[in-house]
């Protein structure tokens, strides 16, 4: 069960990441990479949130592979431990993804 939980959210990653990525999310206070900057110029947010919705897209993939994955291993481990790898899986790729974010931010 905890395994499908997180290939859903993989699922909502992808989703959530797909109008970013075409550059249908026009500036907002909800939903977006949401910065003074972005919100200041709408070339940088598209720029920014079409990065970041790319990096959502792939992470969500990885998320939904690597939790199937899981699925189909799930007896070699215990619930503890695919907590733990689920929250890895989740966790670290966000992490990275915000830092690649301000990372790209900074030199638009």
């Amino acid at each position: 069960m905890l395994v499908i939980i997180f290939v859903l959210a993989g699922f909502m990653e992808v989703i959530l990441g797909m109008p970013l990525l075409l550059e249908k999310i026009k500036p907002n206070w909800f939903y977006g990479f949401r910065t003074s900057k972005t919100m200041s110029n709408k070339e940088i947010w598209y720029k920014s949130n079409k990065y970041l919705g790319r990096d959502f897209i792939i992470i969500g993939i990885t998320l939904i592979v690597g939790s199937l994955f899981l699925l189909i291993s799930v007896n070699g481990f215990s619930i503890e431990e695919i907590a733990y790898i689920e929250l890895f899986l989740t966790l670290i790729p966000i992490i990275i993804v915000l830092i690649r974010g301000f990372a790209y931010l900074k030199k638009l």
